[in-house]
Order: structure tokens, then sequence, then C-alpha cells
């Protein structure tokens, strides 16, 4: 039988919540708007860089995207932790959906409740992008040089 990579990869992100369960509001708008700490062990070999994604998987911007919160590239292989509210020494930060460089926090309409979903990507090449990069290309650019992704989600309630 065919043995499913898949399955032996041990490729993992790490965040401070369990997987589906609620994120901390002072990751979010109600809250101190700060980005979370993310880890994640057993990047392929032949990594270049690695890249960070949290996006709302429970809505969609005008342009049909998910909305993106945060994308952040650049990140040399070499490390395995993001501290909270950290940006590494030579990343670079996407512009998100709300017109800002970094992160912008969860904040789901009143009484709505919004999937998350934080991606850690191990990319083959190095990207030559910018700060004003728009997050949704830069996603899209960070899925064709993948190497491969892992992901978590978390859940927002206003």
């Amino acid at each position: 039988p065919a043995i499913d990579a898949d399955v032996l990869s041990d490729f993992a992100v790490f965040a401070p919540w369990a997987a589906g369960a609620l994120i901390d509001p002072r990751h979010g708008c109600d809250g101190s708007d700060i980005s979370p700490a993310v880890s994640w062990t057993g990047l392929p070999a032949g990594t270049a860089e690695v890249a960070v994604a949290l996006v709302d998987d429970s809505e969609v911007s005008n342009d049909g995207r998910p909305l993106v919160h945060w994308v952040l590239a650049g990140l040399d292989p070499s490390i395995d932790r993001i501290g909270e509210g950290e940006v590494p020494l030579g990343a670079l930060q996407a512009l998100n959906s709300f017109g800002a460089v970094g992160y912008t926090g969860p904040c789901p309409g009143p009484g709505e409740t919004h999937a998350y979903v934080l991606t850690v990507f191990a990319l083959g090449q190095q990207l030559e992008l910018s700060d004003v990069t728009p997050g949704g290309e830069m996603i899209d650019l960070v899925a064709t040089v993948s190497l491969d992704s892992t992901s978590t989600v978390g859940t927002a309630t206003r």
C-alpha cells in the first residue's frame, strides 16, 4: 500500500487557544488587539522561509476572499516561534483587509461567532515582497511556493 505522507508529517502549529476554542479577547478588537504567540514544529526539509497568516473563515471581503487579519512572511526557518505582539527582525507584514500593515484582531459583529484560521506555511523559496503587499495577494504568492502548511482554528464571539 502507498504511504500517505500527510500522516507521517510532524509539521504542526500551536496557538494560545485549543483547536476550535475561543481566542482570548485580548487578541481582538475588544481587547488589546495584539497578535497571538505562535509556534510550530516539524518544518519540512528545504524550507527557505516561513510565513504565518490569520484569516476570518466566516466572512469574505469585497473581492470574494476571506478577510485577512494578518500575514507575516520572511521568517527565518531557524526560528520556531513568534512571541505575542512580536514581529521578528527581517520579517514583513502584509496590508490586511482593514487597510493596516500588520495585525488587526478578530472582531465579529455583535451576536456573531466567527472562525479564524491560523496557518503556518513552509516556503521552498524566499519571497521578495514589501510591507504594502495586499494580504490576499501575499497569501496567494505564499501558497504557490509553499512546500507544506499546517493550520488550527479558533473562534471569536461578540
